[in-house]
């Protein structure tokens, strides 16, 4: 058994609690302990199971607890956790998605696919001024698992991975100067200005 935090496919972005004896994993959805059986080369099944103590044997319902409580205490605390991924489409890719928009996201286990939140402020809300802002938006409602249609699963290869934000700082650190490069691009200037890489006071 144990504790994964990344996502079991396209069901279920969040921690999820592996458990190979049991060929399934757990997840939380609306705070219930929901089981999904696995497939044909570990793939997460698409026929989740509401786990009820009354269903299961006293014995087991101990054990069931603690998968619960783990799930609980991990979902809490995800959103400390650092860093998370910041990326850009690649040209022609993710269309859909507003230019200059916040992405964050993790890859799925498979490593093809990479699920990500995002945010473009279409509104012009001051608290979204800077990319950072949007960001961390975005990775909030990741992390929430909130229920948004501003989120997609798409290739890896759609995107370009361009750096990580950490929420405690509000910080976004580019992987290179190239990819400072790219986010000038996607942010419509010929240079990254530093401030969109750190959350504005107004959003604080």
């Amino acid at each position: 058994m144990e504790l994964v935090q990344g996502f079991t496919g396209e069901l279920h972005p969040g921690p999820y609690i592996d458990c190979p004896e049991e060929n399934c994993v757990y997840v939380l959805e609306d705070g219930v302990l929901t089981r999904y059986s696995r497939g044909p080369n570990e793939a997460i099944g698409t026929e989740p199971v509401v786990v009820d103590d009354a269903d299961v044997p006293a014995h087991k319902r101990p054990r069931l607890h603690r998968i619960a409580r783990m799930l609980v205490e991990s979902s809490a605390t995800a959103r400390l956790a650092s860093p998370f991924l910041v990326f850009v489409p690649r040209e022609g890719a993710a269309t859909t998605i507003r230019a200059g928009s916040g992405i964050v996201g993790a890859h799925l286990p498979d490593e093809e696919l990479v699920h990500v939140y995002y945010e473009g402020a279409i509104y012009g809300q001051s608290e979204m001024s800077r990319l950072a802002d949007r960001v961390f938006y975005a990775h909030g409602r990741l992390v929430d698992q909130y229920p948004t249609v501003a989120q997609m699963t798409v290739p890896v290869a759609s995107l370009i991975e361009v750096g990580t934000f950490d929420p405690q700082s509000g910080t976004i650190t580019p992987v290179n100067t190239r990819c400072e490069a790219i986010l000038a691009t996607w942010l419509g200037s010929e240079a990254v200005d530093p401030a969109e890489l750190r959350r504005s006071r107004s959003a604080l």
